[in-house]
């Protein structure tokens, strides 16, 4: 199977759980990666998979592992 790195709008927001709506309103922001499709007769809204996955990624929580290594970094 072969994932798209490119997501429609539909696409971007059932991958992400992110609403439609706010998905165009961060791409805006610069929060995701995403713009009008000039090339598209409807001029629809895509979407960057891997940008996605980065916004996610930054709202999660270091894992204990995580905390431990950033606190030794700090000691040495």
């Amino acid at each position: 199977m072969i994932d798209p790195r490119w997501l429609t709008l539909k696409e971007a927001a059932h991958y992400s759980s992110i609403g439609e709506a706010r998905l165009v309103s961060m791409a805006k922001e610069g929060d995701v990666k995403g713009f009008q499709d000039q090339g598209d007769g409807r001029r629809g809204w895509i979407f960057d998979r891997l940008s996605l996955d980065a916004y996610r990624e930054g709202q999660a929580q270091p894992t204990y592992r995580e905390k431990a290594m950033m606190i030794m970094g700090d000691v040495r």
